[in-house]
Protein backbone atom coordinates (compact mmCIF):
# COMPACT_ATOMS: atom_id res chain seq x y z
CA UNK A 1 0.00 0.00 0.00
CA UNK A 2 2.30 2.56 -0.78
CA UNK A 3 1.64 6.30 -0.18
CA UNK A 4 0.95 7.24 -3.65
CA UNK A 5 -1.37 4.92 -4.18
CA UNK A 6 -3.79 6.33 -1.05
CA UNK A 7 -2.69 9.93 -2.09
CA UNK A 8 -4.70 8.60 -5.37
CA UNK A 9 -7.22 7.29 -3.41
CA UNK A 10 -7.89 10.19 -1.29
CA UNK A 11 -7.84 12.33 -4.52
CA UNK A 12 -10.97 10.25 -6.09
CA UNK A 13 -12.99 10.19 -2.57
CA UNK A 14 -12.36 14.09 -2.50
CA UNK A 15 -13.79 13.93 -5.98
CA UNK A 16 -16.52 11.85 -5.12
CA UNK A 17 -17.39 13.02 -1.66
CA UNK A 18 -18.13 17.19 -2.49
CA UNK A 19 -20.05 19.04 0.01
CA UNK A 20 -21.52 17.43 2.99
CA UNK A 21 -20.42 13.75 2.27
CA UNK A 22 -17.09 15.16 2.35
CA UNK A 23 -17.78 16.89 5.78
CA UNK A 24 -19.21 13.55 6.80
CA UNK A 25 -15.79 11.80 5.53
CA UNK A 26 -13.43 13.89 7.49
CA UNK A 27 -15.52 14.36 10.56
CA UNK A 28 -15.73 10.13 11.14
CA UNK A 29 -12.11 9.91 9.93
CA UNK A 30 -11.27 12.73 12.93
CA UNK A 31 -13.50 10.96 15.48
CA UNK A 32 -11.49 7.46 14.84
CA UNK A 33 -9.74 6.23 18.25
CA UNK A 34 -7.52 3.32 19.49
CA UNK A 35 -9.72 0.35 20.73
CA UNK A 36 -9.56 0.72 24.45
CA UNK A 37 -10.21 -1.88 27.06
CA UNK A 38 -13.61 -0.98 29.42
CA UNK A 39 -11.62 -2.42 32.56
CA UNK A 40 -8.04 -1.13 33.86
CA UNK A 41 -4.73 -2.81 32.34
CA UNK A 42 -3.66 -6.09 33.70
CA UNK A 43 -0.23 -6.02 34.22
CA UNK A 44 2.75 -8.94 35.35
CA UNK A 45 2.85 -7.79 38.91
CA UNK A 46 6.00 -6.90 38.86
CA UNK A 47 7.69 -9.93 37.58
CA UNK A 48 10.71 -9.76 35.31
CA UNK A 49 12.35 -13.40 33.62
CA UNK A 50 16.02 -13.50 34.25
CA UNK A 51 18.53 -15.41 32.00
CA UNK A 52 17.91 -18.40 34.07
CA UNK A 53 14.63 -18.44 32.41
CA UNK A 54 16.53 -18.40 29.13
CA UNK A 55 18.60 -21.03 29.39
CA UNK A 56 15.08 -22.71 30.43
CA UNK A 57 14.25 -21.93 27.14
CA UNK A 58 16.95 -22.88 25.21
CA UNK A 59 17.07 -26.34 26.56
CA UNK A 60 13.85 -26.95 25.38
CA UNK A 61 14.85 -25.82 21.77
CA UNK A 62 17.38 -28.46 21.89
CA UNK A 63 15.17 -31.14 21.59
CA UNK A 64 14.59 -32.06 17.86
CA UNK A 65 11.12 -32.70 18.02
CA UNK A 66 10.23 -33.12 13.90
CA UNK A 67 7.28 -34.27 13.43
CA UNK A 68 6.58 -35.64 10.37
CA UNK A 69 4.20 -36.73 7.48
CA UNK A 70 5.19 -40.43 7.73
CA UNK A 71 4.72 -41.57 11.36
CA UNK A 72 7.14 -43.97 10.63
CA UNK A 73 10.20 -41.40 10.09
CA UNK A 74 9.74 -39.94 13.39
CA UNK A 75 12.41 -40.16 15.62
CA UNK A 76 10.38 -40.87 18.94
CA UNK A 77 13.46 -40.10 21.29
CA UNK A 78 13.09 -36.27 21.36
CA UNK A 79 9.50 -36.65 22.38
CA UNK A 80 10.12 -39.47 24.55
CA UNK A 81 12.61 -36.90 26.96
CA UNK A 82 10.18 -33.96 26.29
CA UNK A 83 7.87 -34.53 28.96
CA UNK A 84 10.57 -35.68 31.22
CA UNK A 85 12.64 -32.37 30.72
CA UNK A 86 9.51 -30.55 30.97
CA UNK A 87 8.98 -31.74 34.54
CA UNK A 88 12.55 -31.41 35.47
CA UNK A 89 12.57 -27.66 33.88
CA UNK A 90 9.11 -27.16 36.65
CA UNK A 91 8.94 -28.88 39.14
CA UNK A 92 6.58 -26.94 40.97
CA UNK A 93 3.91 -27.18 37.97
CA UNK A 94 4.29 -30.59 37.47
CA UNK A 95 4.03 -31.10 41.67
CA UNK A 96 0.28 -28.86 41.40
CA UNK A 97 -0.99 -30.17 37.87
CA UNK A 98 -2.42 -33.33 36.99
CA UNK A 99 -0.94 -34.82 33.36
CA UNK A 100 -2.61 -36.53 31.05
CA UNK A 101 -1.14 -38.01 27.88
CA UNK A 102 -2.80 -38.06 24.56
CA UNK A 103 -2.12 -39.86 21.86
CA UNK A 104 1.33 -40.86 23.93
CA UNK A 105 3.03 -37.85 23.22
CA UNK A 106 0.65 -34.94 23.33
CA UNK A 107 0.28 -33.18 26.60
CA UNK A 108 -2.84 -32.24 28.66
CA UNK A 109 -2.10 -30.89 32.08
CA UNK A 110 -4.84 -29.78 34.78
CA UNK A 111 -3.97 -26.88 36.72
CA UNK A 112 -6.85 -27.54 39.69
CA UNK A 113 -8.90 -23.89 40.56
CA UNK A 114 -10.31 -22.66 43.54
CA UNK A 115 -13.91 -23.25 42.05
CA UNK A 116 -14.17 -26.54 39.76
CA UNK A 117 -17.77 -25.39 39.15
CA UNK A 118 -16.53 -22.54 36.54
CA UNK A 119 -15.62 -23.41 33.45
CA UNK A 120 -12.23 -23.60 33.28
CA UNK A 121 -9.86 -21.72 30.28
CA UNK A 122 -7.42 -23.50 28.00
CA UNK A 123 -4.29 -22.58 27.13
CA UNK A 124 -2.59 -24.28 23.72
CA UNK A 125 0.62 -24.51 22.26
CA UNK A 126 2.76 -27.40 19.87
CA UNK A 127 5.59 -28.97 20.46
CA UNK A 128 6.52 -30.30 17.52
CA UNK A 129 8.16 -28.69 14.75
CA UNK A 130 8.49 -28.74 11.00
CA UNK A 131 11.63 -30.52 9.76
CA UNK A 132 15.02 -28.66 8.44
CA UNK A 133 16.27 -30.76 5.99
CA UNK A 134 16.86 -28.73 2.64
CA UNK A 135 17.36 -25.29 4.43
CA UNK A 136 20.33 -23.40 4.53
CA UNK A 137 20.72 -22.09 8.49
CA UNK A 138 23.73 -20.03 9.49
CA UNK A 139 23.86 -21.69 13.43
CA UNK A 140 22.98 -24.86 14.27
CA UNK A 141 18.68 -25.41 14.05
CA UNK A 142 19.34 -27.11 17.03
CA UNK A 143 21.72 -25.45 19.18
CA UNK A 144 19.45 -22.64 20.55
CA UNK A 145 22.76 -20.38 20.28
CA UNK A 146 22.74 -16.71 20.70
CA UNK A 147 23.80 -14.83 18.66
CA UNK A 148 23.63 -10.50 18.89
CA UNK A 149 20.83 -10.88 21.21
CA UNK A 150 18.12 -13.14 19.47
CA UNK A 151 18.00 -17.39 19.95
CA UNK A 152 18.20 -18.75 16.89
CA UNK A 153 16.79 -22.09 16.64
CA UNK A 154 13.61 -24.22 14.73
CA UNK A 155 10.83 -23.33 17.02
CA UNK A 156 11.75 -20.41 18.98
CA UNK A 157 8.73 -18.42 17.05
CA UNK A 158 6.34 -21.65 16.44
CA UNK A 159 5.48 -22.21 19.29
CA UNK A 160 7.97 -23.14 21.73
CA UNK A 161 7.90 -19.88 22.96
CA UNK A 162 4.46 -20.31 24.10
CA UNK A 163 5.17 -23.59 25.90
CA UNK A 164 8.14 -21.50 27.55
CA UNK A 165 5.77 -18.56 28.49
CA UNK A 166 2.89 -20.54 30.22
CA UNK A 167 5.63 -23.12 32.26
CA UNK A 168 7.59 -20.12 33.44
CA UNK A 169 4.33 -18.26 34.05
CA UNK A 170 2.73 -21.05 36.04
CA UNK A 171 6.33 -22.20 37.68
CA UNK A 172 6.22 -18.50 39.14
CA UNK A 173 2.82 -17.94 40.50
CA UNK A 174 2.56 -21.69 41.94
CA UNK A 175 6.18 -20.67 43.77
CA UNK A 176 4.00 -17.85 45.46
CA UNK A 177 1.47 -19.65 46.13
CA UNK A 178 -0.98 -18.57 43.46
CA UNK A 179 -4.11 -20.71 43.13
CA UNK A 180 -6.35 -20.11 39.73
CA UNK A 181 -9.91 -19.13 40.55
CA UNK A 182 -10.86 -21.66 37.83
CA UNK A 183 -9.59 -24.40 36.93
CA UNK A 184 -6.34 -23.99 34.27
CA UNK A 185 -5.78 -26.66 30.97
CA UNK A 186 -2.56 -26.37 29.40
CA UNK A 187 -2.40 -28.61 25.89
CA UNK A 188 0.36 -29.26 23.57
CA UNK A 189 0.21 -31.52 20.58
CA UNK A 190 3.14 -33.12 19.21
CA UNK A 191 1.73 -33.63 15.84
CA UNK A 192 0.33 -29.81 15.11
CA UNK A 193 1.99 -29.28 12.07
CA UNK A 194 1.38 -32.31 10.04
CA UNK A 195 -2.45 -31.86 11.14
CA UNK A 196 -2.13 -35.45 13.74
CA UNK A 197 -5.39 -36.33 15.81
CA UNK A 198 -3.94 -35.30 19.49
CA UNK A 199 -6.27 -32.11 19.23
CA UNK A 200 -9.23 -34.14 18.07
CA UNK A 201 -8.65 -36.61 20.73
CA UNK A 202 -8.11 -34.18 23.34
CA UNK A 203 -11.27 -32.16 22.81
CA UNK A 204 -12.78 -35.96 22.78
CA UNK A 205 -11.21 -36.64 26.45
CA UNK A 206 -12.25 -33.44 27.44
CA UNK A 207 -16.28 -33.80 26.01
CA UNK A 208 -16.17 -37.25 27.55
CA UNK A 209 -15.30 -35.94 30.72
CA UNK A 210 -17.90 -32.77 30.36
CA UNK A 211 -15.37 -29.94 30.02
CA UNK A 212 -16.60 -27.39 28.38
CA UNK A 213 -14.03 -24.39 28.53
CA UNK A 214 -15.04 -20.63 28.77
CA UNK A 215 -11.87 -19.77 26.96
CA UNK A 216 -9.51 -21.19 24.96
CA UNK A 217 -6.13 -19.39 23.88
CA UNK A 218 -3.51 -21.13 21.05
CA UNK A 219 -1.31 -20.19 18.58
CA UNK A 220 -2.01 -17.22 15.78
CA UNK A 221 -1.50 -13.54 15.90
CA UNK A 222 1.08 -11.72 17.83
CA UNK A 223 1.91 -8.50 18.58
CA UNK A 224 2.95 -7.69 15.50
CA UNK A 225 5.40 -4.28 14.17
CA UNK A 226 5.46 -3.51 10.73
CA UNK A 227 2.17 -3.88 10.09
CA UNK A 228 0.48 -1.97 7.04
CA UNK A 229 -1.50 1.48 6.70
CA UNK A 230 1.89 3.24 7.66
CA UNK A 231 0.82 2.34 11.46
CA UNK A 232 4.33 3.03 13.56
CA UNK A 233 3.09 1.45 16.64
CA UNK A 234 3.05 -2.03 17.50
CA UNK A 235 -0.80 -3.70 17.57
CA UNK A 236 -1.59 -7.22 19.31
CA UNK A 237 -3.50 -9.36 16.26
CA UNK A 238 -5.79 -11.61 17.89
CA UNK A 239 -7.61 -14.27 15.44
CA UNK A 240 -11.16 -15.03 16.05
CA UNK A 241 -11.49 -17.66 13.23
CA UNK A 242 -9.38 -18.87 10.79
CA UNK A 243 -9.65 -20.33 7.10
CA UNK A 244 -10.87 -23.27 6.20
CA UNK A 245 -8.52 -25.64 4.30
CA UNK A 246 -8.37 -28.11 1.56
CA UNK A 247 -5.82 -29.42 -1.49
CA UNK A 248 -6.83 -30.24 -4.57
CA UNK A 249 -5.60 -32.11 -7.58
CA UNK A 250 -5.32 -30.64 -10.52
CA UNK A 251 -5.28 -33.14 -13.66
CA UNK A 252 -4.86 -32.78 -17.51
CA UNK A 253 -5.08 -35.76 -19.68
CA UNK A 254 -3.40 -36.24 -23.30
CA UNK A 255 -2.24 -38.59 -26.00
CA UNK A 256 1.66 -38.16 -24.64
CA UNK A 257 4.26 -39.57 -27.14
CA UNK A 258 7.86 -38.30 -28.01
CA UNK A 259 8.89 -34.81 -27.49
CA UNK A 260 10.34 -33.62 -30.71
CA UNK A 261 6.43 -34.01 -31.80
CA UNK A 262 4.73 -31.35 -29.22
CA UNK A 263 1.15 -30.36 -29.50
CA UNK A 264 -0.60 -27.22 -28.43
CA UNK A 265 -2.41 -29.25 -25.52
CA UNK A 266 0.01 -31.59 -24.75
CA UNK A 267 -0.49 -32.67 -20.51
CA UNK A 268 1.61 -30.12 -19.08
CA UNK A 269 0.73 -27.30 -21.16
CA UNK A 270 -2.71 -27.72 -20.63
CA UNK A 271 -2.29 -28.41 -17.14
CA UNK A 272 -0.18 -24.92 -17.06
CA UNK A 273 -3.10 -23.07 -18.56
CA UNK A 274 -5.68 -24.13 -16.68
CA UNK A 275 -3.77 -23.59 -13.08
CA UNK A 276 -3.15 -20.19 -14.15
CA UNK A 277 -6.60 -19.63 -14.92
CA UNK A 278 -7.61 -21.07 -11.55
CA UNK A 279 -4.81 -19.12 -9.59
CA UNK A 280 -5.63 -15.81 -11.12
CA UNK A 281 -9.56 -15.85 -10.52
CA UNK A 282 -9.48 -16.59 -6.66
CA UNK A 283 -13.54 -15.11 -6.40
CA UNK A 284 -14.40 -11.29 -5.22
CA UNK A 285 -13.01 -9.83 -2.33
CA UNK A 286 -15.29 -9.77 0.64
CA UNK A 287 -15.24 -7.59 3.55
CA UNK A 288 -16.30 -8.96 7.17
CA UNK A 289 -17.01 -7.33 10.67
CA UNK A 290 -13.86 -8.31 11.85
CA UNK A 291 -11.74 -7.26 8.71
CA UNK A 292 -13.71 -3.66 9.12
CA UNK A 293 -12.93 -3.73 13.36
CA UNK A 294 -8.83 -4.90 12.37
CA UNK A 295 -9.09 -2.07 9.52
CA UNK A 296 -10.40 0.85 11.54
CA UNK A 297 -8.09 -0.30 14.70
CA UNK A 298 -5.00 -0.03 12.35
CA UNK A 299 -6.48 3.14 10.50
CA UNK A 300 -6.42 4.95 14.31
CA UNK A 301 -3.01 4.55 14.77
CA UNK A 302 -2.14 6.05 11.12
CA UNK A 303 -2.44 9.27 9.29
CA UNK A 304 -5.19 11.56 8.61
CA UNK A 305 -4.95 10.40 4.96
CA UNK A 306 -5.22 6.67 5.61
CA UNK A 307 -7.84 7.55 8.50
CA UNK A 308 -10.46 9.53 5.60
CA UNK A 309 -10.05 6.10 3.31
CA UNK A 310 -10.59 3.62 6.06
CA UNK A 311 -13.40 4.98 8.40
CA UNK A 312 -15.62 5.10 5.24
CA UNK A 313 -16.03 2.06 3.97
CA UNK A 314 -19.40 2.23 3.34
CA UNK A 315 -18.18 5.08 0.28
CA UNK A 316 -14.30 3.53 -0.51
CA UNK A 317 -15.08 -0.56 0.02
CA UNK A 318 -14.20 -1.12 -3.49
CA UNK A 319 -11.10 0.97 -3.49
CA UNK A 320 -10.00 -0.36 -0.46
CA UNK A 321 -10.47 -3.62 -1.87
CA UNK A 322 -8.15 -2.70 -4.60
CA UNK A 323 -5.36 -1.32 -2.32
CA UNK A 324 -5.13 -4.45 -0.22
CA UNK A 325 -5.23 -6.63 -3.14
CA UNK A 326 -1.58 -5.17 -3.99
CA UNK A 327 0.09 -6.48 -0.77
CA UNK A 328 -0.34 -10.04 -0.19
CA UNK A 329 -0.71 -9.85 3.32
CA UNK A 330 -3.74 -7.93 3.14
CA UNK A 331 -4.75 -9.71 0.00
CA UNK A 332 -5.46 -13.07 2.00
CA UNK A 333 -7.66 -11.61 4.30
CA UNK A 334 -10.25 -10.34 1.56
CA UNK A 335 -10.93 -14.00 -0.22
CA UNK A 336 -9.68 -17.61 -0.09
CA UNK A 337 -6.67 -18.03 -1.80
CA UNK A 338 -5.34 -20.94 -4.05
CA UNK A 339 -1.50 -21.86 -3.85
CA UNK A 340 -0.22 -23.54 -6.72
CA UNK A 341 2.56 -25.54 -4.67
CA UNK A 342 3.07 -29.10 -6.88
CA UNK A 343 3.51 -30.14 -10.19
CA UNK A 344 3.80 -33.33 -11.60
CA UNK A 345 4.67 -34.30 -15.30
CA UNK A 346 6.47 -36.87 -16.71
CA UNK A 347 9.33 -38.95 -15.35
CA UNK A 348 11.91 -38.92 -18.82
CA UNK A 349 13.16 -35.33 -19.85
CA UNK A 350 12.14 -36.14 -23.60
CA UNK A 351 8.39 -37.64 -23.36
CA UNK A 352 5.38 -36.16 -23.18
CA UNK A 353 3.10 -37.70 -20.19
CA UNK A 354 -0.35 -38.69 -21.03
CA UNK A 355 -1.19 -37.28 -17.62
CA UNK A 356 -0.40 -34.10 -15.52
CA UNK A 357 -1.00 -32.86 -11.76
CA UNK A 358 -0.85 -30.03 -9.85
CA UNK A 359 -1.75 -29.56 -6.27
CA UNK A 360 -3.96 -26.66 -5.21
CA UNK A 361 -3.16 -25.73 -1.29
CA UNK A 362 -6.46 -23.86 -0.83
CA UNK A 363 -7.53 -21.35 2.52
CA UNK A 364 -10.89 -20.57 1.94
CA UNK A 365 -12.34 -17.54 3.81
CA UNK A 366 -14.93 -17.66 6.26
CA UNK A 367 -17.72 -16.69 4.23
CA UNK A 368 -17.37 -19.64 2.00
CA UNK A 369 -17.25 -23.29 2.51
CA UNK A 370 -15.04 -26.23 0.98
CA UNK A 371 -17.94 -26.82 -1.40
CA UNK A 372 -17.57 -23.38 -2.82
CA UNK A 373 -13.85 -23.01 -3.14
CA UNK A 374 -13.73 -26.75 -5.12
CA UNK A 375 -16.85 -25.32 -7.70
CA UNK A 376 -14.96 -22.23 -8.37
CA UNK A 377 -11.49 -24.40 -9.23
CA UNK A 378 -13.63 -26.53 -11.56
CA UNK A 379 -15.53 -24.04 -13.07
CA UNK A 380 -12.10 -22.58 -14.17
CA UNK A 381 -11.01 -25.35 -15.40
CA UNK A 382 -13.54 -25.98 -17.61
CA UNK A 383 -13.28 -22.97 -18.85
CA UNK A 384 -10.05 -23.61 -19.34
CA UNK A 385 -10.83 -26.85 -21.48
CA UNK A 386 -13.88 -25.35 -23.48
CA UNK A 387 -10.82 -22.28 -24.70
CA UNK A 388 -8.63 -24.90 -25.37
CA UNK A 389 -11.20 -26.90 -27.70
CA UNK A 390 -10.66 -30.48 -25.52
CA UNK A 391 -13.06 -32.49 -23.74
CA UNK A 392 -14.22 -31.34 -20.57
CA UNK A 393 -13.17 -34.84 -18.90
CA UNK A 394 -9.48 -33.80 -19.92
CA UNK A 395 -8.96 -31.07 -17.17
CA UNK A 396 -10.57 -32.24 -13.54
CA UNK A 397 -10.21 -31.00 -10.39
CA UNK A 398 -10.75 -33.24 -7.68
CA UNK A 399 -10.34 -32.79 -3.76
CA UNK A 400 -7.10 -34.50 -2.44
CA UNK A 401 -8.37 -36.95 0.34
CA UNK A 402 -5.07 -38.36 1.22
CA UNK A 403 -4.42 -34.82 2.73
CA UNK A 404 -7.17 -34.01 5.93
CA UNK A 405 -9.66 -30.87 5.00
CA UNK A 406 -10.91 -28.28 6.90
CA UNK A 407 -14.58 -26.00 7.10
CA UNK A 408 -13.52 -22.23 8.27
CA UNK A 409 -13.65 -22.06 12.29
CA UNK A 410 -16.98 -20.07 13.71
CA UNK A 411 -15.98 -16.67 14.74
CA UNK A 412 -15.76 -16.11 18.18
CA UNK A 413 -16.88 -12.99 19.91
CA UNK A 414 -15.06 -9.44 19.46
CA UNK A 415 -15.67 -6.09 20.31
CA UNK A 416 -17.43 -5.64 23.87
CA UNK A 417 -17.26 -9.29 24.47
CA UNK A 418 -15.95 -9.95 28.64
CA UNK A 419 -13.36 -12.72 27.46
CA UNK A 420 -11.79 -10.62 24.38
CA UNK A 421 -11.71 -7.52 26.93
CA UNK A 422 -9.85 -9.54 29.19
CA UNK A 423 -7.35 -10.05 26.42
CA UNK A 424 -7.21 -6.81 26.05
CA UNK A 425 -6.70 -5.35 29.33
CA UNK A 426 -3.78 -8.09 30.28
CA UNK A 427 -1.63 -7.37 26.32
CA UNK A 428 -2.37 -3.32 27.48
CA UNK A 429 -0.62 -3.89 30.46
CA UNK A 430 2.82 -5.86 29.32
CA UNK A 431 2.62 -3.75 25.82
CA UNK A 432 1.06 -0.51 26.77
CA UNK A 433 1.65 1.26 23.37
CA UNK A 434 0.07 -1.61 21.43
CA UNK A 435 -3.40 -1.43 19.45
CA UNK A 436 -5.33 -4.52 19.66
CA UNK A 437 -7.42 -5.52 16.92
CA UNK A 438 -9.01 -9.11 15.85
CA UNK A 439 -8.34 -10.46 12.42
CA UNK A 440 -9.20 -13.85 10.80
CA UNK A 441 -5.96 -16.03 10.40
CA UNK A 442 -5.12 -17.40 7.03
CA UNK A 443 -3.28 -20.23 8.51
CA UNK A 444 -4.84 -23.74 10.51
CA UNK A 445 -4.14 -24.23 13.74
CA UNK A 446 -5.27 -27.34 16.17
CA UNK A 447 -7.61 -24.54 18.24
CA UNK A 448 -10.39 -25.54 15.23
CA UNK A 449 -10.99 -28.81 16.69
CA UNK A 450 -11.60 -26.72 20.69
CA UNK A 451 -14.16 -24.86 18.55
CA UNK A 452 -16.66 -27.87 19.49
CA UNK A 453 -16.74 -27.22 23.32
CA UNK A 454 -16.24 -23.79 23.05
CA UNK A 455 -17.73 -20.91 21.60
CA UNK A 456 -14.51 -18.27 22.55
CA UNK A 457 -11.54 -20.00 20.81
CA UNK A 458 -9.05 -17.00 20.35
CA UNK A 459 -5.75 -16.79 18.07
CA UNK A 460 -2.81 -14.92 20.04
CA UNK A 461 0.50 -15.39 20.96
CA UNK A 462 1.84 -12.96 23.47
CA UNK A 463 5.87 -12.22 22.33
CA UNK A 464 6.19 -9.35 19.71
CA UNK A 465 6.42 -10.62 15.87
CA UNK A 466 8.07 -8.13 13.39
CA UNK A 467 7.73 -8.82 9.97
CA UNK A 468 10.94 -10.30 9.59
CA UNK A 469 10.60 -12.90 12.01
CA UNK A 470 6.77 -13.47 10.41
CA UNK A 471 8.68 -14.45 7.65
CA UNK A 472 10.69 -17.21 9.37
CA UNK A 473 8.35 -18.98 11.10
CA UNK A 474 9.03 -22.69 8.98
CA UNK A 475 12.28 -21.51 6.69
CA UNK A 476 15.61 -20.99 7.37
CA UNK A 477 17.41 -19.14 10.47
CA UNK A 478 13.83 -19.08 12.92
CA UNK A 479 14.91 -16.59 15.73
CA UNK A 480 13.61 -14.99 18.39
CA UNK A 481 14.89 -11.90 20.24
CA UNK A 482 15.97 -12.93 24.09
CA UNK A 483 14.13 -9.62 25.74
CA UNK A 484 11.23 -10.55 23.32
CA UNK A 485 10.91 -13.39 24.60
CA UNK A 486 11.29 -12.28 28.18
CA UNK A 487 8.74 -9.43 28.00
CA UNK A 488 6.44 -12.40 26.42
CA UNK A 489 6.75 -14.64 29.84
CA UNK A 490 5.48 -11.44 30.69
CA UNK A 491 1.99 -11.68 28.47
CA UNK A 492 1.59 -14.95 30.52
CA UNK A 493 1.84 -13.99 34.10
CA UNK A 494 -0.48 -11.56 33.40
CA UNK A 495 -2.99 -14.05 31.58
CA UNK A 496 -2.99 -16.53 34.46
CA UNK A 497 -2.59 -14.00 37.68
CA UNK A 498 -5.66 -12.02 37.07
CA UNK A 499 -8.35 -14.67 36.21
CA UNK A 500 -10.50 -13.42 38.80
CA UNK A 501 -11.58 -10.61 36.77
CA UNK A 502 -12.42 -12.67 33.82
CA UNK A 503 -16.25 -12.40 33.18
CA UNK A 504 -18.64 -15.79 32.96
Amino acid sequence: MGKGTIIKAAAGLAAIATGSVAGVCVARALSMKPARPQGSPLDAGGYRAGDDAVERFRELLRIPTVSRDNPELVDREPFERWIPTLQRLYPQTFSACELTRIDEFGILLRWPGEDASLDPIVLMAHHDVVPVEGQTWEHDPFGAEVVDGEIWARGSLDTKCIVGGFFEAAEHLIGRGYVPPRDVWYFSSNAEETSGPAARDAVAWLRDHDIHPYLVLDEGGAVATDTPLGVKVPVAMVGVSEKGHVDLTVTATADGGHASTPQANDAPRLLARACERIGANPGMPCFTEALDAMLAELASHSSLLYKVVFSNLWLTRPLVAKIMAGNTETAAMLRSTYALTQLEGSPAHNVLPPVARANFNVRIAPFETVADATERARTQALAEAAASGVGASQVTVEVNDSVPYTEPAPVSPFGDDPAFDYLHRCVKGVYPTAGFAPYVQSSCSDSREFNAICDRVYRFCGFVYSGEARSLIHTANERIGVDVYKKGIEFYVSFLAHLDQLEG
